[in-house]
């Protein structure tokens, strides 16, 4: 009896080899978009760079800038002129600019320190365009002590400010600064909020006075490095 051997399928053979080559196309689909994340990933983080070293060389121009206006020397024989060293704003807190109980009168010695100071420093803000574009606000402060019988404390500090800002706005040095002053400068009166630490008594005659503080907008900056984060995030 002649038997038939029964041929052995091949599909077995065949699922091997179709899985070899599912696994093989997968593998390098897999590879390509590891590629992909790293080329985008890459890029990315070229472009995070970019916009910090922007950012970076923004502060490290302003700083020059500040560093610039607060290295200046002209002010210090004048006693009660500082310039902040960090933001470059200039304050006056001078002997001259202090009033007496009760009074608004800005005295001819106070006079003068303004004649003399705030120009000198307005040229200074004005060779630097930087900060000139950064001015915020020219604030004049009034402050007073805290004797206060009658409740006029407030009414006092507003008008001293008020009063060494109507001078300053008629002075003729001032000339080439006034329409920065007219958009900018504002008067306050903060009363005896900002009360010195030296004064021991209520009545103290270094709290009767006024200040000038050209206050610096770095709000641009701060947007510019939210900016850069918000990129960071996503």
């Amino acid at each position: 009896m002649i038997r038939f051997k029964k041929r052995q399928s091949i599909s077995d053979n065949d699922n091997d080899y179709q899985s070899e080559g599912y696994w093989a196309s997968y593998s390098d689909l897999m590879a390509a978009l590891l590629m992909i994340f790293a080329l985008t990933t890459v890029a990315a983080i070229v472009d995070i760079g970019s916009r910090v070293d922007e950012s970076t060389q923004v502060l490290e121009e302003w700083d020059k800038v500040v560093k610039t206006i607060s290295s200046y020397k002209g002010f210090e024989s004048i006693e009660g002129v500082t310039i902040d060293a960090d933001t470059g704003a200039l304050v006056i807190s001078n002997d001259s600019l202090r009033f007496g109980f009760g009074s608004v009168e800005v005295s001819e010695a106070g006079k003068s320190v303004l004649q003399s100071v705030v120009p000198m420093y307005m040229a200074l803000v004005y060779k630097n365009p930087e900060l000139l574009k950064r001015i915020e606000a020219i604030e004049v402060s009034g402050h007073t002590d805290r004797m206060d019988l009658r409740g006029g404390n407030p009414y006092l500090s507003r008008e001293r400010a008020g009063q060494v800002l109507k001078f300053l706005m008629g002075d003729p040095a001032m000339g080439p600064y006034l329409d920065t002053w007219k958009t900018k400068a504002v008067a306050a009166g903060y009363s005896a909020i900002r009360f010195p630490e030296q004064c021991e008594e209520d009545r103290c005659a270094m709290a009767r006075r006024v200040e000038i503080t050209i206050l610096l907008n770095e709000r641009e900056m701060l947007q510019n490095f939210l900016q850069t984060l918000r990129h960071i995030i996503r």
